[in-house]
């Protein structure tokens, strides 16, 4: 089974107000991938965006949830990190929690310092700011990338998304496309007409409609795959952010998931989960789902 490269799964942190949504929100705005019409008004848990011809996935969580809880599975959420920190503060305390699930998650980071064109943007000050806490960047000691940006300019973002794209080559990120997809959920709400509904990141193989998918004690029948558009797609591959509805309940943030081929099969494999859930819940205690 050969193995091939995939698109990197990328994950922005940092202190609330630093700017992390407006990053997400430029990126997708201004790397739209073809074929996207009208883009996306309302939230969406990840999505792809295109640079030099390369595809990116960027998750936009509302905590670390689903990390946490990959975590104690001895699994990364996303493949590269990139930690925001604001040119007019410096290094705040969510900063560094944020940096700690980064380096608890084992996975390679970047920093963008953003808000570099509002009048009190200090990005030498921010620069200090991060050795003095152990951050130390290209240039000052140490080899952590970084990118000066700002989300309302758009400046430094193009030299931003080369560092994720170098950062991916890096990592040699691969996959087998002709295995069963496995990932884990993102986030699970509960949909007012299509019940408790998911959003997957596939890590490995390809997802395609019929089977099942299981994800930790729940369980859903693959009618149709949603892409992060909403649109439906006869089958997705990894690094895609996906949108399944009709668990038997709601998984949780962080689970696992698998394929199954019949519901047999998927409530089988679902009970067993169960079991393992049922005997380490301390390892499952940040698994509580997230909901919008």
């Amino acid at each position: 089974m050969a193995r091939t490269t995939r698109p990197p799964v990328i994950a922005v942190m940092g202190h609330i107000d630093h700017g992390k949504s407006s990053l997400l929100d430029y990126i997708r705005k201004a790397n739209i991938v073809a074929g996207e019409a009208g883009g996306i008004t309302q939230h969406v848990a990840a999505y792809i965006a295109e640079h030099n011809g390369r595809l990116v996935t960027f998750l936009d969580t509302p905590g670390h949830e689903a990390f946490k809880a990959l975590r104690a599975r001895g699994a990364a959420a996303a493949d590269i990190a990139i930690l925001v920190v604001a040119a007019d503060e410096g290094v705040m305390p969510q900063t560094l929690d944020a940096l700690a699930a980064i380096t608890d998650a084992g996975i390679p980071y970047l920093i963008a310092i953003t808000k570099i064109d509002k009048n009190n943007a200090d990005i030498a000050h921010t620069k200090n700011s991060l050795v003095e806490h152990g951050i130390y960047i290209e240039g000052l000691g140490g080899d952590i990338a970084y990118a000066p940006i700002s989300s309302k300019t758009g400046e430094g973002i193009p030299e931003l998304l080369d560092l994720v794209l170098l950062a991916s080559d890096l990592a040699e990120l691969t996959a087998d496309t002709s295995a069963s997809a496995t990932g884990f959920v993102l986030e699970s709400t509960q949909d007012p007409k299509r019940g408790a509904s998911a959003t997957l990141i596939i890590k490995d193989g390809t997802l395609a409609t019929g089977g099942f998918v299981v994800a930790g004690d729940a369980y859903a029948p693959v009618r149709f795959i949603e892409d992060f558009r909403g649109a439906r797609i006869p089958h997705a591959g990894p690094s895609e952010p996906v949108h399944i509805s009709g668990f038997s309940k709601l998984p949780a943030a962080g689970s696992l998931f698998s394929v199954a081929k019949s519901k047999k099969e998927a409530e089988a494999l679902a009970e067993e989960n169960a079991k393992a859930l049922a005997a380490a819940p301390e390892r499952t205690a940040a698994a509580e789902g997230i909901t919008e």
